[in-house]
């Protein structure tokens, strides 16, 4: 029996130790298994794109028109803001966590939120940079389709834009900015990336001529799990994670973004879901969501000298 117990021991020990190691090491342990796609996107069809609505109607790309007409008429008849928003990867974006973020995202702005879906997943091992370029293409073509639909009389006739991009969204947003698309100024009236996955060094040259939004803001966290292990898979600094490259360089900043420096007390990726951050955080977000630049004079804001750049305290935060 002691025999027994001394062999569980050992057993609990090492996957103590295993566990330890995987908690520690958890951007060196990914990034050994997880790998950028190498192969052609040539397999994607339009069905692997669609929108969803927050409450879980789902709609061909194309029927834009349609997804728009699904949502009910504000009580007071005026026209209730959109947001447009655009997951990163995974396996399961439009289910039940999904279907959470976008009602966090409609309360937050008091609008309807329509969800870009996109081939975010390829397995556990393969991170779809191939499909981000493809599902770029058909983000410019919707954004298109916004901006015919946005004349007098049409289904977005006065109805303010915002877009929240997440994540690998901001791999997207590359892409849409380098294409240079013809769109008209104001179409969108913010952008707020969420944690960008995508290259630090750069990023100021296609920002810039995202010019169809009045405003973007990009949200930065230091301690992001996701963005650690997409840093040492490119070895390149990531913008939702640093304004710094890895060899201590500042990176020139967009000149038409701000930038807001989250406090990093937690390794949660998903922060801008209620519950899932600090007190300022959750208060930010929803008042630059809603609100856009005012939003910046938040008591939990403090701007940098840079003059775009803002850095989170109060409640939660460090320096409050």
């Amino acid at each position: 029996m002691r025999s027994i117990l001394t062999g569980i021991a050992i057993v609990l020990v090492l996957i103590g130790a295993a566990s330890g190691y995987v908690w520690w090491n958890y951007d060196a342990v990914v990034t050994m298994i997880l790998k950028p796609q190498t192969a052609t996107a040539g397999d994607i069809t339009e069905e692997s794109f669609g929108l969803v609505t927050a409450d879980g109607k789902r709609f061909a790309l194309g029927d834009l028109q349609g997804a728009l007409s699904s949502f009910k008429p504000s009580a007071d008849g005026a026209p209730r803001p959109l947001v447009l928003f655009v997951h990163g990867f995974g396996p399961d974006p439009d289910g039940e966590f999904g279907l959470y973020t976008m009602g966090e995202l409609a309360k937050g702005a008091g609008a309807d939120v329509l969800m870009f879906n996109w081939p975010s997943w390829i397995s556990m091992t393969e991170f779809p940079v191939l499909n981000a370029r493809a599902a770029s293409e058909r983000l410019i073509a919707l954004l298109h389709e916004m901006a015919d639909l946005s004349g007098p009389g049409q289904a977005l006739a006065d109805r303010p834009v915002m877009i929240v991009g997440h994540s690998m969204a901001g791999e997207l947003f590359r892409h849409v900015g380098e294409a240079s698309p013809d769109l008209p100024k104001g179409l969108v009236a913010r952008i707020l990336f969420a944690v960008p996955e995508t290259a630090l060094p750069g990023h100021r040259l296609w920002m810039e001529k995202l010019s169809f939004a009045d405003e973007i803001f990009v949200f930065v966290n230091a301690d992001d799990p996701a963005l650690q292990v997409t840093t040492r898979m490119y070895n390149t600094a990531r913008l939702g994670r640093t304004l710094t490259n890895l060899d201590g360089s500042p990176e020139p900043l967009a000149q038409n973004a701000d930038y807001i420096l989250l406090d990093p007390e937690s390794w949660r990726h998903y922060f801008f879901v209620s519950g899932q951050r600090s007190e300022a955080i959750d208060q930010i977000f929803a008042d630059i969501l809603k609100n856009g630049a005012p939003a910046l004079k938040n008591d939990y804001l403090r701007p940098e000298p840079a003059g775009n750049v803002f850095v989170v305290v109060g409640p939660g935060a460090e320096g409050s």
